[in-house]
């Protein structure tokens, strides 16, 4: 009796070296182009086996005699499978013969260094009508592809590993079909139990606020339509039944024909966002409330102390040309110059109550540009011939004739800067020139500069220049008085006249502060 030996699939049986792996398909049986079926089996990669209708191997191709060992002894072939995938093939295999239906199963065998690999295997029937004569049994080795769907698998796991730590979901929403599939992540998200799903788009709209439902919709129409990526920030019922801020971003995919199919995207939780959103919005608005109501009180506050101080003032000059008396003339005279100072402070707090309330508005009107350099430098020469200060005007003759901008307010800034220029020069002089601003965009525009041989400012002075009550330092105020409004009022003004201004200055040796505002051809 011939010796049996093991099959790699446990349960096969196999016969001896010189029966079983070693038959062959009787010769007269031709394959492909007249070639021996034996030959034709033997030249492929796969392993084949041919069995009967009872599981006893008829033949073995040469790709399974390459992976035996021991083939005299019974249990030779036992090795050839992995100790743990003998259960499952055999179970396959007696089902499959006792039922006489095809099977496919992937296990690991063994090559002929002692290396385990991943093997497709299938058992497929052979009929003859409807008569079971035998079975073709295969394995290709299919090691890289499983080798690369587990690696695959560990990166995907390591990826909604991350962003379930991240709180990142994942979703994807079927056009067609109208399936939305959220991860676990992306489900608890929405409010569902924090597990792998798939809801319709219906259930999809009814998990969002009834308020933000349209802008959901509205963000999946046009990124569909513009091909640009969908991004929407709703809001959703959240676990505890309060309310969660989300915001989904992704991008339309194509299906095969070209046309918009999928939209894929990842979901974020963003209720801290827009918490602190909200509480920067109400702290914005409530400091907006306060400086109006600072505003409002400033202006009137303004008015109540003008009112009563221009009666002084009145009331001064008029005792001024009825007096007769040097002492009482001489006080009466530092009354009127104290009250002149401080309507001027009045003033200068008015108006930056004004335009921090949006109050002040342009009024462009036709005007002169050399009366108004000429009239403003007479004002400044008062005080600057009691000092020996000479004030000089420059006007480019490039410069046009009639401008049409708001004289006043024009006037306004050129007259504090000149004042300033002329209470912080000791002597020398202030120019005040006025030339077309060169370079692009200089069209229309006109650049003003006041420069003076004054006591000029360090680098720290000048960057507090232009803040309100600011000044160059605590000794500039002691030494030269003044509120430290009339700069920014300056600064705010030209803004508003489309401008901009700056200063260049070195300690000792005198400023210069320009500004530039459009000023067409009237």
């Amino acid at each position: 009796m011939t010796a049996r030996t093991a099959h790699p699939f446990e349960g096969i049986p196999v016969g001896g070296p010189d029966e079983a792996l070693g038959r062959a398909l009787p010769e007269s049986e031709t394959g492909m182009a007249g070639l021996p079926s034996r030959l034709l089996l033997d030249a492929l990669p796969q392993k084949i086996w041919m069995l009967d209708r009872d599981g006893i191997v008829q033949f073995a191709n040469r790709a399974v005699r390459e992976i035996g060992s021991s083939l005299g002894e019974p249990d030779g072939w036992d090795s050839v499978i992995h100790p743990k995938d003998r259960a499952r093939a055999a179970a396959a295999r007696a089902s499959a013969i006792k039922s006489g239906q095809p099977y496919d199963l992937t296990i690991r065998l063994r090559d002929t260094s002692g290396r385990w690999h991943w093997h497709q295997t299938d058992l497929v029937p052979i009929r003859e009508g409807a008569s079971l004569t035998g079975w073709m049994m295969s394995a290709a080795d299919v090691d890289d592809v499983v080798a690369d769907n587990q690696a695959l698998e560990a990166t995907t796991n390591l990826l909604l590993l991350t962003h379930k730590a991240a709180g990142v979901g994942l979703w994807d929403w079927n056009m067609r079909t109208g399936a939305l599939s959220l991860s676990a992540e992306g489900a608890r998200l929405h409010g569902l139990s924090a597990q792998a799903c798939i809801i319709t788009s219906s259930a999809w709209t009814s998990l969002v606020h009834a308020d933000d439902r349209a802008m959901l919709w509205d963000a999946v129409t046009k990124a569909v339509t513009t091909r640009t990526p969908f991004s929407v920030d709703v809001r959703v019922t959240a676990e505890h039944g309060g309310v969660r801020w989300i915001q989904s971003l992704g991008r339309v995919l194509d299906d095969a024909q070209g046309l918009s199919g999928r939209i894929v995207g990842l979901t974020l939780d963003i209720t801290a966002r827009k918490r602190a959103e909200q509480s920067l919005a109400n702290a914005k608005e409530g400091a907006e409330k306060a400086n109006r109501a600072k505003s409002d009180f400033l202006a009137m506050m303004s008015h109540e102390i003008r009112n009563p101080l221009n009666a002084v003032l009145g009331y001064t000059e008029l005792m001024l040309t009825r007096s007769r008396e040097p002492e009482t003339l001489r006080h009466l005279a530092a009354v009127q110059e104290a009250g002149e100072i401080l309507i001027r402070v009045v003033d200068d707090v008015l108006d930056v109550a004004q335009i921090e309330a949006g109050q002040v508005a342009l009024d462009p009107e036709a005007f002169l540009l050399a009366d108004l350099l000429e009239g403003t430098a007479a004002v400044a020469r008062g005080a600057a011939s009691r000092k020996g200060v000479a004030v000089e005007v420059l006007r480019d003759p490039a410069t046009p004739t009639l401008v049409l901008g708001d004289v006043g307010r024009l006037r306004q800034v050129l007259l504090n800067l000149l004042t300033n220029a002329v209470k912080f020069t000791p002597a020398g002089r202030v120019v005040l020139a006025v030339s077309p601003e060169t370079g692009r965009g200089g069209e229309g525009r006109l650049l003003f500069t006041v420069s003076d041989t004054g006591i000029g400012m360090s680098a720290a002075q000048q960057e507090r220049l232009f803040v309100p009550f600011g000044q160059g330092d605590e000794s500039i105020r002691r030494r030269f008085g003044g509120s430290g409004l009339g700069l920014v009022i300056c600064r705010h003004l030209v803004e508003l006249m489309g401008g901009q201004i700056g200063v260049t200055s070195e300690p000792g040796r005198g400023t210069r502060i320009w500004f530039a505002v459009m000023l067409p051809p009237a």
